[in-house]
């Protein structure tokens, strides 16, 4: 993996810091009448970026031009704590600053496997395709303490390699099943951002920068973009081994 680091002294400047990236992306775009095509996840580390996000960036955003798809999501109602799109309503969504139009969701409560098919098919209708797999923008992701990222566990790490768009993951303990962007997939956007914070994740996050052998039994070290990189956004408790 080649990666670039971005370290800051605590969760809310590095949470700042990816907001930034967003809105100057979605400028971008704007200026060449094009869509910015996000895929979210969910996690308490996000809901910070997305009420920052409402908060403080409701004006500086062209919000038109932005475009919100999920990386993955639980299989229950969006009403549900436990539900990625519900936490992302609260903090977010709710303050309709995204066209309604725009917002993609994962539809949790239907049966996973129906759910895993519609969401692939609207992802080629909706996305650019490259290398035959939809092609965002920038995708957002998190990492567990045990190295998962997306909804790709380090007991089954077959979605990373699966030739499909979109499959469903179990979760390891719970058995709960996850409808979750696949590895082929996130590894053909055009930018892939981990924001990760927390000393809790400092000991995965030392092995998987450092390269180190043990590395290979977590899913988020087989993460890059098409360019085989990928962005660390980080705060110093969850970089400090590194």
């Amino acid at each position: 993996m080649n990666h670039k680091l971005h370290i800051y002294e605590n969760a809310e400047s590095a949470s700042r810091a990816v907001a930034e990236l967003i809105k100057d992306k979605a400028v971008l775009k704007e200026s060449e009448s094009e869509k910015l095509n996000i895929a979210i996840s969910g996690g308490s580390t996000p809901k910070f970026l997305f009420t920052l996000l409402a908060e403080e960036y409701e004006k500086s955003i062209p919000w038109k031009s932005v475009r919100l798809f999920w990386v993955d999501e639980r299989c229950v109602e969006p009403s549900h704590i436990e539900s990625n799109f519900g936490m992302t309503y609260d903090a977010l969504l709710r303050k309709s600053v995204i066209p309604a139009q725009n917002i993609f969701r994962m539809k949790g409560e239907d049966f996973p496997e129906d759910e895993a098919e519609r969401y692939s098919k609207l992802l080629w209708k909706e996305l650019p395709v490259r290398n035959g797999f939809p092609v965002f923008d920038i995708i957002l992701l998190g990492m567990g303490d045990d190295g998962h990222t997306a909804s790709i566990f380090p007991n089954d790490m077959t979605l990373m390699s699966a030739d499909i768009s979109v499959g469903v993951g179990v979760h390891p303990v719970s058995g709960q099943k996850r409808i979750t962007l696949t590895g082929k997939t996130i590894c053909n956007a055009e930018q892939t951002v981990f924001l990760i914070t927390g000393e809790n994740k400092a000991p995965v996050l030392k092995q998987i920068i450092k390269n180190e052998p043990s590395a290979l039994n977590y899913p988020a070290a087989y993460i890059h973009d098409n360019k085989g990189n990928v962005d660390f956004y980080l705060d110093k408790p969850a970089a400090k081994d590194i």
